[in-house]
């Protein structure tokens, strides 16, 4: 896997989503390797919510039993945004009734990717000023869908920092999400 790419730089600078599908699909994850580290993260680092079936393996990107090619990923990412600290998150739901975040915006820029399962995703615009940052107790008048796409297996999505969007589980499912983090936006050094 590698981030070199004209359309994904451009797409930083502009501060545009950018999707596409991961080009190396050796990743070596399936449910049995999944459930596995689930049931060993460490407690203070699991979270989630049980009225919604989903569950947060927090600081996945420190582990050393990830899946090789995500702690490679980290590594080609950290080099990419030198500026930035890079985190990782597993995310993951439970069954067809579970739920995740509401439309909501992240302070950091963030790369998704979906590995087991699949998801509805979609990126929306705020045509509102003032909205908060997360639309679960209203505000969603003031937003309007302009990518929605069913992700399977490998698809990606860039997500730059303040952009609303959901993901939204179809089944059970895991996915990762790549944080961008710190005060330093890329689009000013990409």
């Amino acid at each position: 896997m590698t981030w070199k790419s004209d359309r994904f730089d451009q797409a930083i600078r502009d501060k545009k989503h950018y999707q596409w599908r991961f080009g190396d699909r050796t990743l070596d994850l399936n449910w049995d390797s999944m459930i596995h580290l689930i049931d060993t993260h460490p407690p203070k680092k699991t979270a989630g919510n049980v009225k919604k079936n989903n569950f947060q393996l927090q600081d996945f990107h420190i582990r050393p039993s990830a899946p090789k090619l995500l702690r490679n990923m980290i590594m080609q990412l950290e080099e990419k945004f030198y500026k930035n600290h890079i985190s990782l998150i597993a995310f993951g739901s439970i069954g067809i009734s579970a739920q995740g975040f509401d439309i909501h915006r992240d302070q950091m820029d963030v790369i998704y990717m979906q590995g087991l399962g699949n998801v509805d995703f979609s990126i929306w615009e705020a045509h509102k000023e003032g909205l908060p940052a997360n639309l679960e107790h209203g505000g969603r008048d003031g937003v309007s869908s302009i990518l929605r796409k069913k992700f399977k297996k490998y698809d990606i999505c860039w997500i730059p920092r303040g952009t609303y969007h959901l993901i939204k589980p179809i089944n059970t499912r895991v996915g990762f999400s790549f944080g961008i983090e710190g005060n330093i936006d890329p689009c000013t050094y990409i």
